[in-house]
């Protein structure tokens, strides 16, 4: 009988130590490979995102929200301890990854530009207006433009979040993993 004790409590010794170490790593992986796919194939949970209102306006190169892969790459495991799990998207140079995800309203202020054009750069023109364009030395060396405040209702076109698909696949991927490690 202590025979059977202590194989069962080897046995679970060696569970919970695997729980400890491999779980919340595989869950991360799982799910950044989950959201990485969300992106490549265009869709969040069965449902394809929203196509270009304006096809005049659709990129003529690169796939929607892959171009740069700058948001692709952002998706990272920001934490993963045994207790938590936390994937992360988006940087200081991928500050719209919230916004795709959450289909969020930007608003733009209204604000004033001086435009300049520095069409006459090199040869005599360059030299007789001084590098500053078409605007001679001392005068004014652009023209004021002003922006009217806008907003942009960004569709949602999420790749992170809880998600049942995600949930079966770190069901499976567990299951596989412990049926050949605790053998």
């Amino acid at each position: 009988m202590e025979d059977f004790d202590s194989k069962l409590n080897t046995f679970f010794g060696k569970f919970t130590n695997a729980v400890k170490q491999y779980i919340p790593n595989m869950i991360a992986e799982t799910a950044v490979e989950h959201y990485k796919n969300a992106l490549i194939s265009k869709s969040w949970n069965g449902k394809a995102y929203a196509p270009y209102k304006n096809k005049k306006r659709e990129p003529k190169k690169g796939s929607l929200m892959m171009r740069s892969m700058q948001l692709f790459n952002s998706i990272k495991p920001k934490s993963v301890t045994p207790g938590k799990v936390v994937i992360s998207a988006g940087n200081s140079r991928v500050p719209y990854a919230r916004a795709h995800n959450e289909g969020l309203t930007i608003n733009h202020p209204a604000r004033t530009e001086n435009i300049i054009r520095n069409r006459h750069t090199r040869g005599k023109l360059g030299k007789m207006f001084g590098g500053m364009g078409a605007f001679r030395k001392g005068t004014t060396s652009g023209q004021g433009l002003s922006f009217k405040a806008y907003s942009v209702k960004m569709p949602q076109r999420q790749f992170m979040g809880k998600n049942p698909l995600l949930l079966g696949e770190i069901k499976t991927r567990f299951k596989t993993t412990f049926k050949d490690h605790l053998k």
